[in-house]
């Protein structure tokens, strides 16, 4: 069972199990929304180095096409690692201004590459390899700018 308070910062998220599941690796007695928030980029990183792996297993028996399309991925990941990244500084500093544009990108990136499979066509499905753990990732992020709101309430 959570710590109470990690459970109602958590409850205040769109995806309230998935920030339970995911900041259980990196629980290290703080409960304050700034370290839960730290904890739940930590899993976002995790993530994103999975779908690193995912996109790199999946390139070499790409078709030519589908390989643009995994090195469209590949660098948006890379650049979402540094968003995420960043947005650690940036909470540790307590620039809550800079946290939520570095959220805000890590989500433009994700979303990037899921653009790469369907043509930037909103109505194609994402029938990518790499489809699900965008998902994955952009429920993460948005959690992440859901628990910022409560780490740094005065910087929306």
């Amino acid at each position: 069972m959570l710590n109470p308070a990690i459970q109602a910062i958590c409850d205040a998220t769109d995806y309230p199990a998935l920030c339970q599941s995911s900041i259980i690796p990196y629980l290290d007695g703080h409960t304050d929304p700034a370290s839960v928030l730290i904890m739940h980029i930590l899993a976002g990183i995790h993530t994103t180095k999975e779908a690193i792996q995912i996109a790199k297993h999946a390139l070499p028996s790409a078709t030519h096409y589908d390989a643009q399309r995994y090195e469209v991925c590949l660098d948006t990941y890379d650049s979402a690692m540094d968003s995420w990244k960043s947005a650690i500084r940036s909470t540790k500093a307590g620039k809550g201004f800079e946290v939520a544009n570095d959220l805000s990108a890590v989500a433009s990136m994700i979303s990037s590459c899921d653009d790469a499979f369907t043509d930037d066509d909103p109505t194609v499905p994402n029938q990518s390899p790499l489809g699900q753990i965008d998902q994955l990732l952009l429920h993460m992020d948005s959690n992440c700018l859901a628990i910022h709101l409560k780490a740094f309430p005065d910087s929306n």
